[in-house]
């Protein structure tokens, strides 16, 4: 089934009516990084940095002093983990930094209620330089980090306090095993114990997993081949990425929605599939997509992670899968938007829905 254009509407307005009065009464386990972002806003094209920093480096080096810039919580588990909690709900992010990365979540998740009692400080921060340059239609991003710095976590690295936390949440999500090199064993091993210990609803977002393509073989067995995983959560290029693990016809074109309905279809796990112009909910044979939001785009970081919180709070919130998809591209749209680089309080979203230009459907998504 797909949801008809003329529905929009009314799934707006049912949306809305639910969430006006409504509290996230949910506890989540976020796992396993957290990144400091170093962000730099150029709201000019990257030609023209790129232009002033050759001059300033053959001129023998100096200053360019007009760039507004940011240090902010990066981290698909950690600004999952902050986007949930202002929205308010509890939150356990097990997190492996060092002792200035727990002092940097406790500045950041002050007066939120986020338990930092599971952030393991024997491992290092991993900063990352993030320009976010303009661009025709909109910003682009442009990250300059080390991989190879990247803090691991096992499933065996957790301790009694984590798994109780692990055995006792409504919802448990593993993100970003691109940086953690111990990440199909930490997916695998939280996951079989949620089934066996929990009743927890699991989620999984791997990002981009291009840089660690040949190493997939092993990941989709052992951790998206099993009943153990609820839903994965993914953008156009990470679907097309997994699809063609299952099906190796390299010839043959498919857009995002058809490689979400080939994962799913080999692994049986809900796919929800973000995009810029919409996001699909694809459950084998049953496919819902819901446009995105036309707004303007003021950062390029952080739209995919609370795209996340949000497909997560708005199944607590006993939403229904077209309201889901709905509110999560809200929180998302609204967070991109913002001129101040602040999360959405839950109190925040009905009156960005009220008034938010929902994109029209032009072409046939496939």
């Amino acid at each position: 089934m797909t949801t008809s254009e003329r529905d929009y509407e009314r799934i707006r307005d049912a949306l809305i009516r639910k969430i006006k009065d409504a509290t996230l009464d949910m506890d989540t386990v976020t796992m396993p990084d957290f990144i400091l972002d170093h962000a730099l806003a150029y709201n000019r094209a990257a030609s023209i940095l790129t232009r002033r920093i050759l001059k300033v480096a053959l001129t023998g080096g100096g200053e360019i002093t007009d760039v507004p810039q940011s240090l902010e919580i990066g981290g698909n588990a950690a600004i999952t983990t902050l986007c949930l909690a202002t929205m308010g709900a509890r939150v356990h992010p097990i997190i492996r930094t060092n002792m200035l990365g727990l002092s940097l979540l406790k500045h950041f998740c002050q007066h939120l209620s986020v338990d930092l009692s599971h952030v393991k400080t024997n491992g290092r921060l991993m900063p990352t330089v993030i320009m976010e340059l303009k661009r025709s239609r909109g910003i682009v991003k442009v990250m300059v980090g080390d991989m190879s710095n990247a803090p691991e976590l096992s499933y065996t690295d957790l301790d009694l306090n984590d798994l109780q936390a692990i055995d006792t949440a409504d919802y448990v999500c593993v993100f970003n095993w691109l940086y953690n090199k111990k990440g199909t064993e930490l997916a695998e091993g939280v996951f079989s114990r949620c089934r066996d210990k929990s009743k927890a609803y699991t989620y999984f977002d791997p990002a981009d997993p291009r840089p660690r393509r040949n190493e997939l073989g092993d990941l989709v067995p052992r951790v998206l081949k099993r009943d153990e995983l609820d839903a994965i959560g993914v953008n156009e290029n990470e679907a097309l990425t997994f699809a063609r693990i299952f099906e190796k016809a390299k010839g043959r074109k498919i857009g995002p929605l058809k490689a979400g309905k080939i994962i799913s279809a080999h692994t049986g796990i809900t796919v929800y599939l973000h995009t810029t112009n919409y996001s699909s909910s694809i459950k084998e044979e049953e496919t819902i997509i819901v446009p995105s939001f036309r707004v303007q785009m003021r950062r390029g970081t952080g739209a995919g992670d609370s795209w996340n919180a949000g497909l997560i709070a708005g199944d607590s919130l006993r939403l229904s899968e077209d309201e889901k998809l709905l509110f999560a591209n809200a929180v998302a749209a609204n967070y991109i938007s913002n001129p101040q680089r602040v999360h959405s309080r839950l109190g925040d979203l009905p009156s960005f829905l009220e008034n938010a230009e929902l994109r029209p459907r032009r072409q046939k998504v496939r």
